[in-house]
């Protein structure tokens, strides 16, 4: 629905069906890549692709809190050391 074509009070106070659908996506989105799925993943997920529009998706893709909840993953695996390079076999002697 387009801005023009919602009401004053769904304008007012944000409370239209399409705003609390995408909440939803949004929040389904910041919980998979905290969880540590990739966003490339989680953006080809069912549920996204069924329930946001591209423009939608870029909008969220977009929201501060999904770039926190990302740069927030990176750092917990850089700083774990499963990213760290192991040594080949032949440099083990």
């Amino acid at each position: 629905m387009s801005e023009e074509n919602r009401s004053f009070w769904e304008r007012l106070f944000g409370s239209s069906e399409e705003d609390e659908q995408e909440r939803k996506v949004r929040e389904f989105i910041i919980h998979h890549v905290k969880q540590g799925t990739p966003l490339r993943d989680v953006l080809r997920e069912e549920y996204v692709q069924r329930n946001a529009s591209q423009p939608v998706i870029e909008d969220i893709i977009a929201d501060p809190r999904l770039i926190e909840a990302a740069q927030e993953q990176m750092r917990e695996d850089f700083s774990s050391g499963r990213l760290d390079p192991e040594p080949p076999p032949s440099a083990a002697r």
